[in-house]
């Protein structure tokens, strides 16, 4: 991808470098130069430059000429005079706030890559204004703080009011090659998480040296395609040449949260978590399997055994999982963390009004029009459940007929999945018009409703089964168990 110029965004990464270049200079003498390394980009923004590939546009028109491009139409033209002024906008927001840009068109010059750096002073002064906590060393307990610069202290006094704290937060680095820590880089009390969230607090925060750039309105207009952080391959590869102790076992579970942040640690940590719990009634389960084959019936006293050893189990593993969830909140600083503002998703709708929490100009949807929507998707559920329920036991009576037992699981089978899947789209459907304003209520939304549809197609027959099938009629047909033992027949259905 070829380098975009862009002389404002050289010219104060040029002046930054200087100034912190200023005394390594006087060091190696007048006229030469001191090389600085570009700061770590870690957001990439995807601008629309050009409305299709084949237009001839921008900078390089009589290079594109020579290719064969068409010219754009009037309305072409318009759109993408529109999308130069709003991008000049944004990149000049984002310069004058201090970060540090990198442009480069896309293969077909039909988009701009920007990826976006920032600086350890910039995100120390950052981290400071917000009071961003972070990770202590291991000889203060690795509590969390909020982040505090260095206070020199007033000449004045001697420098006796001097306060010095950058050495008690523990440095982040990534394992060598050997195995053994590497040497810490500047900046390295920063996880990819922070830098992360600190960068992207400076692109739509209204603070000052912050840009306020409100990145959901533009993706929603269309002036921004993309908004995404970077990978780290590194880490990548460290993680995944250690991907058992990461993701299935939770031994190095806190790398997986330094670099994908709590939320994605804490869902790695249940499932080992899990995983570890479900070893012994998986034993257990073999050798209660292998003593209904010898009673021909799972209608012994194993059963009994079993059933009361999973309450047993479903009781303990709840109440150790919380213990394992609260002490992982504790140690990685998130227990005591209170609800944020959430950013409005770009795909939200809605007319303009000013935003009593941000003071800023917002998308407005009243609950009036949503509550209806609301109403017809709770009947979509309705019907789509009785519609099932019909199906299922449509089912139920063909088996019944034709006594195709191991015909009628495989049909079974096939008929959840496929159920699953179709009500999975639908649900999506009825979310989306919904039209919720953050990505936290959009997924709690259909969340219910996959939940509420996928357990009645999953679990009604095993219930029709067990408690309503033997003794009575099914369309006037009357019903009975497998061999007349239920505990059979449901055995076999699972």
């Amino acid at each position: 991808m070829p380098f975009v110029g862009s002389q404002y965004t050289t010219d104060v990464y040029r002046r930054e470098s200087f100034r912190q270049g200023d005394e390594e200079a006087q060091l190696q003498g007048p006229g030469q130069d001191v090389p600085r390394a570009p700061p770590r980009s870690d957001v990439v923004l995807v601008f629309p430059y050009k409305t299709r590939a084949v237009v001839r546009w921008g900078e390089a028109q009589l290079e594109e000429e020579a290719r064969g491009l068409q010219p754009p139409t009037e309305k072409e033209r318009h759109q993408m005079e529109t999308w130069q002024s709003k991008r000049t906008a944004v990149l000049h927001a984002l310069s004058d706030s201090g970060l540090v840009l990198f442009l480069y068109y896309s293969r077909d010059r039909d988009e701009i890559f920007v990826r976006v750096a920032a600086d350890e002073a910039h995100l120390r002064q950052v981290a400071a204004t917000k009071r961003y906590k972070l990770e202590l060393k291991p000889q203060y307990f690795s509590a969390f703080a909020e982040y505090r610069n260095d206070y020199v202290g007033r000449r004045e006094l001697n420098y006796s009011d001097r306060c010095v704290v950058s050495h008690l937060y523990k440095t982040h680095t990534v394992p060598a090659k050997d195995g053994q820590d590497a040497y810490p880089q500047s900046g390295a009390i920063f996880r990819t998480t922070d830098r992360i969230r600190l960068i992207d607090s400076i692109i739509g925060s209204l603070d000052h040296n912050c840009a306020g750039v409100d990145v959901g309105q533009l993706m929603h207009d269309g002036d921004l395609l993309h908004y995404f952080p970077l990978h780290e391959n590194g880490q990548l590869a460290s993680m995944d040449q250690d991907w058992f102790r990461c993701f299935v076992s939770g031994a190095d579970i806190d790398m997986v949260r330094d670099y994908f942040g709590e939320r994605i640690a804490l869902y790695f940590l249940f499932m080992s978590h899990l995983n570890k719990w479900l070893i012994v009634p998986s034993v257990l389960g073999l050798v209660f399997f292998l003593i209904e084959l010898v009673f021909q019936t799972p209608d012994n006293v194993a059963s009994i055994a079993l059933c009361i050893g999973m309450g047993g189990w479903s009781v303990f593993f709840t109440h150790f999982w919380r213990r394992k969830a609260a002490s992982h909140s504790l140690k990685w600083g998130t227990l005591g963390m209170s609800k944020q503002l959430e950013a409005t998703r770009p795909q939200f709708t809605g007319g303009s009004a000013i935003n009593p929490v941000t003071g800023r100009v917002d998308r407005y949807y009243p609950w009036s029009e949503r509550i209806k929507k609301v109403v017809m998707s709770v009947s979509v559920i309705a019907v789509a459940i009785i519609v099932l329920l019909f199906m299922i036991l449509l089912l139920f009576l063909l088996r019944h007929v034709t006594e195709w037992h191991l015909t009628f699981q495989i049909i079974n089978a096939v008929f959840v999945e496929v159920m699953n899947w179709g009500f999975t789209n639908v649900a999506r459907w009825l979310t989306d018009r919904e039209n919720h304003r953050a990505y936290s209520e959009y997924q709690n939304h259909f969340l219910a409703k996959t939940v509420i549809f996928k357990f009645v197609n999953c679990y009604f027959s095993l219930y029709y089964i067990a408690f309503m099938k033997d003794g009575h009629s099914l369309f006037s047909v009357p019903m009975h168990c497998m061999h007349g033992d239920c505990m059979a027949d449901l055995g076999s259905q699972l």
